[in-house]
């Protein structure tokens, strides 16, 4: 009989030098070679290159940079796509103190592109938004409201645009601006707060200069001032204001309007811009404004506001059209009352809330505003109709 060492070093054998059992004696260890890992590679999360980073964070915004610290190279560099382009248009614009903003933001939907600051310097709305242009401070109270109300109350947003300081001629001067005042104090009362407001300029990528208003301690109103010349009842009228109309805008006699505030040059195709880009930028769920076409009753609007419904009608095209719905101004009165009690109550408030800073409509409670001719008329009604008809 074999011994059985012998034995087991024959099975070491034949299983391989590789293999452990026991008894067997493990083979010679190889040391594996070496392997250094590679340099860490910097994070790049969009497409700007080393020269429009440098220009950004060394020329354009350096000192908001400085002040932050670190390494402001990398912290561009990993800005997701969204980001980085608002970080150029803001540079860009000399919007500097509102890169924070973008740079302390959260990564968004990568299929959501930029296409305005208003994207990043007013919170994502909870709810839908509604984005509505109106000729004149009140427009909207008179002609676009229960609608607006009902929107707040729903927790949705609500974005308003106003392209004249309703100045009545008389160009910036208290009175317009008091009516200004007047509409902070209306959306107060829809809000049910009455806390203070900001105000801040803000240049849209259209080239338009705003000022946008808004409530400290509500982010579901934003109110938006472009401040041009009011047109007047007669659409050519105010020689003070240089006779400057939105109705000669449109009809080409006029190829630009200045901003009574800033004097700055405003034209047709601007104003179009504005308009897509505050409806594209906020994704409005719905669009109000201004009916562009005469009544069938005959009863002449303002010219202001056909001009209104014209530039938004044009600036919507095809594509945002379903979104779209035209109140009827002044001619309104001669259809039946249609706004409900309680809801008139509520408009009503809001109203007389904007009319204390009205000297013209001499009320400034919802008893005395609804006797005040036609002011009373309008605000038992709101008559809004679809930009397409549906089936």
């Amino acid at each position: 009989m074999a011994h059985p060492r012998r034995w087991t070093a024959v099975l070491c054998a034949l299983v391989g030098a590789t293999a452990v059992i026991a008894g067997c004696s493990s083979p010679a260890s190889v040391p594996e070679p070496s392997i250094t890992p590679p340099p860490p590679q910097p994070v790049v999360a969009n497409d700007l290159t080393d020269e429009e980073i440098s220009t950004i964070v060394s020329e354009q915004c350096g000192p908001v940079f400085a002040a932050r610290g670190g390494d402001p190279v990398a912290e561009v560099r990993a800005l997701d796509q969204f980001r980085a382009d608002a970080l150029v248009f803001l540079a860009s614009s000399a919007q500097c103190d509102d890169i924070p903003t973008v740079l302390d933001g959260e990564s968004g939907d990568p299929a959501v592109p930029f296409v305005s600051p208003v994207q990043v310097l007013d919170p994502p709305c909870p709810g839908d938004t509604l984005v509505s242009f109106w000729a004149h401070y009140d427009d909207d109270l008179i002609f676009g409201n229960p609608e607006l109300d009902r929107a707040l109350q729903a927790g949705d947003c609500v974005r308003t645009f106003f392209f004249t300081y309703s100045d009545a001629g008389e160009g910036e001067s208290t009175y317009a601006s008091e009516r200004e005042a007047g509409i902070r104090a209306a959306y107060d009362v829809m809000r049910g707060s009455s806390g203070p407001w900001t105000d801040r300029t803000i240049q849209l990528a259209s080239g338009a200069v705003l000022t946008m208003s808004r409530p400290v301690d509500d982010d579901r109103i934003t109110l938006f001032f472009l401040r041009l010349p009011d047109g007047g009842l007669a659409g050519a009228t105010f020689e003070y204001t240089g006779e400057q109309t939105l109705t000669k805008l449109n009809s080409g006699e006029l190829l630009s309007l200045r901003t009574l505030d800033t004097g700055r040059s405003v034209s047709r195709a601007t104003l179009e811009k504005t308009v897509r880009e505050l409806i594209e930028g906020y994704d409005a769920a719905t669009v109000l404004t201004h009916q562009p076409t005469p009544s069938d009753s005959g009863t002449p609007d303002h010219p202001d506001h056909r001009a209104v419904g014209e530039i938004v009608s044009a600036a919507v095209g095809q594509d945002l059209a379903d979104r779209v719905r035209y109140a009827l101004g002044y001619p309104s009165d001669a259809q039946p009352v249609n706004v409900g009690e309680a809801e008139l109550a509520r408009k009503l408030a809001a109203f007389s809330a904007y009319a204390s800073h009205d000297p013209v409509l001499k009320c400034s409670d919802p008893t005395s505003c609804l006797r005040r001719v036609h002011f009373g008329d309008w605000l038992q009604r709101q008559y809004l109709t679809p930009a397409v008809p549906t089936p």
